[in-house]
């Protein structure tokens, strides 16, 4: 009998030892840190709260969490301070990192984390050469040299679009990895429709489908929904640079095109200098612009607006990515913009450059 029960025993214990554990341990070293604190983060309802927290000890640590699917997480001694960005799943987990070369932490014990770092590695690297663009058009447009600042603000556009096609190709090939509806949610969901969004989540593998990231996923596709092309552009009401109210709907009757922008966002102001020489071409046959910056400081706004010289209406509420006018037209980047036709309806969206002149001259000539 004993001897039986000594059998059932090891057979439990063998079975319980085979399930999927239902969390994960994290062992981590960091190198020239003796002691401190150390926090573990997860996104949870708009924003990123702790986990588990512990104390360094010899350098070492160890954090505990828990995730049904694999999520990203954060490890950090402070918020300017990240050890490690990396998706998290149930098992063991282990980060070793140098206290001086953050940058360089390695995170083991992840399928998927591996696949994250596959694809932030060539994004990296795609991201460099576009920072090397952006380089090349501050000095040439400081030198005065129009064709220098056309061929990077190509070149820049070229190597967006080639981001995007890699973010794509990895989706294709991942459908079983929640990595896959993260890199969709941060590399091209805004310039996706509803549908497109739809599609995307369709063809993902049912497993991965309550992910948070696509549940994030078919929140942008139903704010996208309010601004599909031939939808009436929410009407909203916001005050200009002096303190006035201006509402959007007192532009009906003109071809408008609603710009989200911001004196920060070095993209917008690149295009600026098109949109001032469109505007300047098409305001007496029925264009106009509205602006709306998403900005945390009245001087930073009327600065940018004075140096780039954009003589069009301008509103915001200061609230930087809380605007509540940019959330209900779902912005999730900037620049996004809207081609509104004299009744209201969204015609086009963020239409820039060429594309954007060439819808102008369509509606209203040359």
């Amino acid at each position: 009998m004993t001897k039986k029960i000594a059998l059932f025993v090891l057979a439990l214990s063998a079975l319980f030892s085979c399930a999927k554990p239902d969390n994960f341990v994290i062992k981590g070293e960091i190198k020239g840190k003796a002691d401190g604190k150390i926090s573990l983060m997860k996104y949870a309802d708009g924003q990123w709260v702790t986990e588990d927290s512990a104390t360094i000890t010899d350098g070492k640590f160890q954090l505990k969490g828990k995730s049904d699917l694999p999520e990203l997480r954060i490890v950090a001694l402070d918020p300017q301070s990240v050890v490690a960005n990396f998706f998290a799943e149930n098992g063991k987990l282990s980060i070793v990192a140098n206290i001086d070369s953050l940058d360089k932490t390695v995170v083991k014990g992840s399928k998927s984390n591996d696949e994250f770092q596959l694809f932030q590695k060539e994004l990296i690297s795609l991201s460099k050469e576009a920072q090397e663009m952006q380089q090349r058009y501050i000095q040439a447009q400081m030198s005065g040299d129009q064709d220098g600042m056309q061929k990077a603000q190509i070149d820049f556009e070229a190597m967006m679009q080639n981001q995007q096609v890699y973010a794509k190709n990895f989706i294709r090939e991942h459908p079983k990895s929640t990595v896959s509806p993260l890199i969709a949610l941060m590399q091209f969901s805004q310039e996706m429709s509803a549908h497109d969004i739809d599609t995307l989540v369709a063809f993902l593998d049912p497993t991965v489908k309550s992910s948070i990231y696509v549940t994030e996923l078919n929140k942008v596709a139903d704010r996208m929904r309010v601004t599909e092309v031939g939808a009436v552009a929410p009407d909203f009401t916001l005050n200009d640079p002096d303190g006035n109210p201006f509402t959007l709907s007192s532009l009906r009757g003109k071809v408008v095109l609603l710009d989200f922008w911001a004196a920060w966002c070095q993209p917008c102001r690149r295009e600026n200098p098109n949109v001032v020489a469109l505007y300047n071409q098409y305001k007496d046959k029925g264009f106009d612009v509205l602006g709306v910056s998403l900005d945390r400081t009245r001087e930073d706004w009327v600065k940018a607006i004075a140096d780039d010289k954009l003589t069009w209406h301008h509103v915001s509420d200061l609230k930087f990515w809380q605007s509540e006018v940019a959330q209900k037209y779902g912005v999730q980047a900037i620049p996004f913009t809207l081609l509104l036709d004299k009744e209201g309806k969204i015609i086009a969206k963020n239409l820039r450059g060429e594309a954007l002149a060439a819808k102008l001259a369509e509606l209203l000539g040359q």
